[in-house]
Parts: structure tokens; C-alpha cells; sequence
């Protein structure tokens, strides 16, 4: 108990100082933490996709510019050099072997005509066909470029845990290097993936505008298998880049994110995320805001509003 008392007052007694401090606006940030600045964000996300809403939702994210969603550490550890640690959780109501690419078997052979549906998909002789396909057609999701799916073996999914290290050569440009590793199904796309990036940012009116852009060339490793949910090649090559801009206005902020990205090996056609972020600075060290995300605007079946997201975040920096 006096534990927690310190604790609220500790905070109590920060707001003043938070209050008092310059705001650095949303377009104004730079593209890595200043030294000795440390900075907490967390995102909580739902699926909204059409006929599927709500059926996955997590800490995570889906915006077309979130390299490392969910739960966020970084921290400016030398002057123009920033390292971080990404974690996300999400729990899923469908298996994701509903996914798999397959065809529909009959209940029985002599009731050929009648297939199994997903609460028959248990039953001895029968198999669900394919459901919630998702905007690629089988079932594949992104972090920003990176593929992964929903587990074979259960409903719940712990997305792959990363450490990246990104350095300013210019107040504009910059390079990131990040490995991210599965911390449970380690099948299909979930693998090993190391991600090299070069962040862009411009500053086109201060404490108004600026533009932002990041290529990313993404290399995954895994041993391969001959179960449908297992890897069909030992490499993954990925590719992935994101353009936007970000207006900022009295401490409310509005980012609009393109991206486009797909697998160069095995080839996989593309893929055009969209999203759109709405914010507002309550302190200086304080952020809140709401993100709408359309996984692909050229989906392989539907339409692009079929498969999309919500997420609300909030940004924190000591």
C-alpha cells in the first residue's frame, strides 16, 4: 500500500514539470529519441473485417506505418542512436487453421453436395472450408511488410518479440536494423526476420507539416516442413515501403499512411495498406490518438473495406 502511495504521488508531483515542459508537435518529432529521452507506447487494436467483426483483438496494431506495435519500448540511448523492444498479443476466436488453403470435403460420401461447416470441422471424415481469408486470400496478416499467421494449434497468437537499433546519419535520414523472433508457433510464415530500413523524415513547416517515408528489405529463415502449416521454403524475402504525411494543429494531429509491399521469394503479388491516425498532445509528454486501417486497398477477393482495423494508442515519454 505505501508502495502504491509513493507511486501516485511521484506521478502527482511530475505534472507540473510534464505541463511545463516545451511540446514537441507530432510532425516536429524526430525520426530517433533524443540521448537520454525514453519514451512507453501501447496499442490496443480490434478487426473490423466483414463478416468477422471483432473476432481478433489484442495489444497490437494495424497501422500502415507501425514498424513495432502493441507494446513499445525505446529509449535515445547516444546522440542519434535509438534501440527499442516490441511485443504484441493478440487473441484470435477462430483457429487459424481455418485458413489453410483447401477445398471443402462432404460430410459423407453419399451425401455428396453437403460440406462441413466450421462446428462440423471436428467431425471424423469432414473439414471446414475456407473461412475469414483475410485480404491476401489466405489468411497471411503484416507488420508492416511482415507476413505472419494466427496459430494451427490454438486461438490464441503471440506475435514475434523485436529489438531494433535505428541511427540519425542526418536530422532527416536514418537506418534501422531489427530482428524479430516467433515466441510460440514457430510454423508457415512465423519465423526468424531480420528488417533493414531507412526512415525518412521532412520537416516541410515547423509545428505544422512534414512528410515521412521508410523502404524496408525484410530476410526470414525457418526449416521447412511438409505439413500444410509448415514453411515451403528455408528463406522469405520481403519487401515493404511506406509514404505519408503528418498536420499538426494546437496540439491535435492528423497522419494519412500509404504502403505497398508483398514477398519477392517466394514470389506473392502486392498489397496497398492504408491508415489514417488522429491524435491529440494532452501534455507534452503525453499522447493520445485513434487509428483506422484498411489491410489492402486491392485485395485478392471482396472489397478493400472488407478487411480492416481499429486501434487506440497512447505515447508516454520520461
Amino acid at each position: 500500500m505505501t508502495r502504491r502511495c509513493l507511486v501516485l504521488a511521484a506521478m502527482i508531483l511530475s505534472l507540473p514539470a510534464m505541463a511545463g515542459a516545451q511540446t514537441v508537435y507530432w510532425s516536429d518529432r524526430p525520426i530517433v529519441l533524443p540521448k537520454g529521452q525514453r519514451q512507453v507506447n501501447l496499442d490496443l487494436t480490434t478487426d473490423l473485417n466483414k463478416g468477422a467483426l471483432g473476432e481478433t483483438f489484442g495489444v497490437g496494431t494495424g497501422l500502415a506505418g507501425e514498424r513495432y506495435p502493441g507494446l513499445h519500448f525505446s529509449a535515445g540511448i547516444l546522440k542519434g542512436f535509438e534501440m527499442g523492444l516490441a511485443m504484441q498479443f493478440l487473441y484470435s476466436m477462430h483457429y487459424g487453421s481455418d485458413y489453410l488453403p483447401r477445398a471443402a470435403v462432404p460430410v459423407a460420401a453419399d451425401r455428396l453436395g453437403r460440406f462441413s461447416d466450421v462446428s462440423a470441422s471436428k467431425v471424423p471424415g469432414s473439414r471446414a472450408p475456407l473461412r475469414n481469408a483475410g485480404p491476401e486470400g489466405d489468411g497471411t496478416r503484416r507488420i508492416a511488410g511482415m507476413p505472419y499467421t494466427l496459430g494451427t494449434d490454438g486461438q490464441n497468437h503471440l506475435n514475434p518479440v523485436t529489438i531494433y537499433g535505428r541511427y540519425a546519419f542526418l536530422p532527416q535520414f536514418g537506418m534501422e536494423l531489427a530482428l524479430s523472433v516467433p515466441v510460440d508457433q514457430n510454423q508457415g510464415n512465423n519465423r526468424p526476420t531480420f528488417r533493414l530500413g531507412l526512415p525518412f523524415k521532412w520537416i516541410l513547416s515547423p509545428g505544422l507539416l512534414s512528410v515521412h517515408a521508410q523502404p524496408d528489405l525484410m530476410v526470414g529463415f525457418a526449416k521447412t516442413g511438409p505439413t500444410a502449416s509448415e514453411p515451403k521454403s528455408t528463406a522469405l524475402l520481403s519487401y515493404y515501403v511506406d509514404a505519408g504525411l503528418t498536420l499538426s494543429l494546437a496540439g491535435i494531429f492528423l497522419d494519412l499512411t500509404l504502403g505497398y509491399g508483398g514477398d519477392a521469394y517466394p514470389y506473392k503479388r502486392g498489397y496497398f495498406p492504408l491508415s489514417v491516425l488522429l491524435g491529440y498532445t494532452i501534455l507534452p509528454q503525453w499522447d493520445l490518438y485513434a487509428g483506422v486501417s484498411l489491410d489492402n486497398l486491392v485485395p485478392a477477393t471482396g472489397k478493400a473495406n472488407d478487411a480492416r482495423r481499429l486501434t487506440l494508442g497512447t505515447s508516454i515519454r520520461f
